[in-house]
């Protein structure tokens, strides 16, 4: 039996359809707007997950301190489980970048639920805590085994996080092995 390791993009290999793909592919300048592959890749993502526009980004990585960055400031807090990618393997990006505090959560294999998001909110009234801005969901959890969210559980987030004035990322390297494993489809937000 072959065994297909799809735990991160760093260790999967294009196959020769894909490499063919990209050596074939129409380039050009993307800060003008004239790189046409990025350009149907964006707005074909964005078409996929239901919203106004897509950024490709060359890692997970990147997306994810782009979404940290772009969310906080200086000083903020953002809550995610004590395994998330975005804590552990990004080389200290969240305080490097963004200059932010983080509140690990103990969930289970990577994943938490509304109520500890609840449980976890910073009194925005209290000057000796940061404000709690962003809540980061990982799915499928890279340490949690590939364990996938229901996505129940992440609307339930969803509607903290909207209550409580906090944004909500979606840390989706593994997004297409959850939705495959859910039958579910990407535009369920």
């Amino acid at each position: 039996m072959s065994i297909i390791d799809l735990r991160s993009d760093t260790v999967t290999k294009p196959s020769p359809a894909m490499i063919e793909a990209m050596v074939g592919a129409e380039v050009g300048d993307d800060v003008f707007g004239e790189d046409k592959t990025t350009n149907e890749l964006e707005e074909s993502a964005a078409n996929m997950f239901g919203k106004q526009a897509a950024l490709f980004c060359p890692s997970g990585t990147m997306s994810n301190q782009i979404a940290v960055k772009v969310h906080t400031q200086p000083g903020d807090e953002i809550i995610c489980d004590r395994t998330a990618h975005v804590y552990n393997f990004e080389g200290g990006g969240i305080a490097f970048n963004s200059g932010a505090s983080v509140r690990l959560l103990n969930g289970d294999r990577g994943r938490f639920q509304a109520s500890d998001i609840l449980e976890n909110i910073n009194d925005p009234a209290n000057v000796h805590y940061p404000l709690t801005r962003l809540v980061v969901v990982e799915n499928t959890s890279n340490r949690g085994g590939g364990s996938y969210w229901n996505i129940n559980e992440i609307k339930k987030i969803k509607e903290v996080c909207i209550k409580n004035n906090l944004k909500l990322h979606l840390d989706g390297a593994r997004i297409f092995n959850a939705l495959t494993e859910t039958d579910e489809t990407p535009y369920f937000l």
